[in-house]
């Protein structure tokens, strides 16, 4: 599985966008995670997961940017183009974190 991640914003939060390409299940996923901006040491609560909408089509990754755009989130556009490239070549096991203001951080992979 791969997984790309990205600092964002949700309306008035700040939130963690996580978005990857799940081989096993040759699907696409999203996850969006907020914690207490007040308190940086806080557990992480799921603003959203695609797992919820299993009716959605996830072998599309115009899924996730739709999903994206229906919570009012804009990611670097790396992120999708990630996605994407590691859903057509069936990449596993990468991680990336990408950033506003700059080139991708490979993690692992």
């Amino acid at each position: 599985m791969s997984r790309h991640h990205a600092q964002a914003r949700c309306g008035a939060r700040h939130v963690l966008v996580v978005a990857g390409y799940d081989r096993p299940l040759r699907e696409v996923f999203l996850q969006v995670l907020t914690a207490d901006d007040r308190d940086p040491g806080a557990e992480e609560d799921v603003l959203y997961a695609s797992v919820h909408e299993p009716w959605r089509d996830w072998t599309d990754v115009a899924t996730v940017t739709g999903q994206l755009a229906r919570l009012g989130i804009v990611v670097p556009d790396s992120l999708l183009k990630a996605v994407r490239l590691d859903q057509r070549n069936e990449a596993g096991n990468r991680v990336v974190e990408h950033h506003a203001d700059g080139p991708p951080t490979v993690l692992a992979g």
